[in-house]
């Protein structure tokens, strides 16, 4: 028996995918041991949205990019390009939104590198597929 089903994408590696041509890019859970500068993607939410030009149910994706970088300045440029690129080249999702801009933490993992963050919403189609 087969069905046929609309599902979500796998917007983090979408987001990794057009990324990962021009930096270091990973996607949650952060590797052990990683190169920096980097950037993090993480789905932090999301929703469904109604058909829109009949092509049916589109997801909204909240997503976190954080920017790694033993240099603030090399933090915030790398965020920087980061955030253009994806909110310019929408391959692998529909668009993306910035939410907010250049907001400065904490890491949590490596205390002694700078992180940079912003949040997006990526808007995608779902994918069809078909399972056996």
């Amino acid at each position: 028996m087969s069905i046929t089903i609309n599902r979500s994408i796998d917007v983090e590696d979408a987001v990794r995918g057009v990324l990962a041509p021009y930096m270091t890019v990973y996607c949650r859970p952060l590797p052990a041991e990683f190169t920096t500068p980097c950037i993090l993607v993480q789905t932090t939410g999301g929703d469904t949205e109604a058909s829109i030009s009949g092509k049916g149910k589109i997801d909204s994706f909240a997503v976190t990019i954080d920017a790694r970088a033993h240099e603030e300045a090399d933090a915030l440029e790398l965020l920087r390009n980061a955030v253009a690129i994806l909110t310019e080249q929408g391959s692998g999702y529909a668009y993306a939104a910035v939410n907010s801009l250049y907001s400065w933490g904490v890491d949590p993992v490596r205390p002694d590198l700078a992180m940079c963050s912003a949040s997006l919403t990526v808007t995608a189609h779902r994918e069809t597929v078909n399972i056996e």
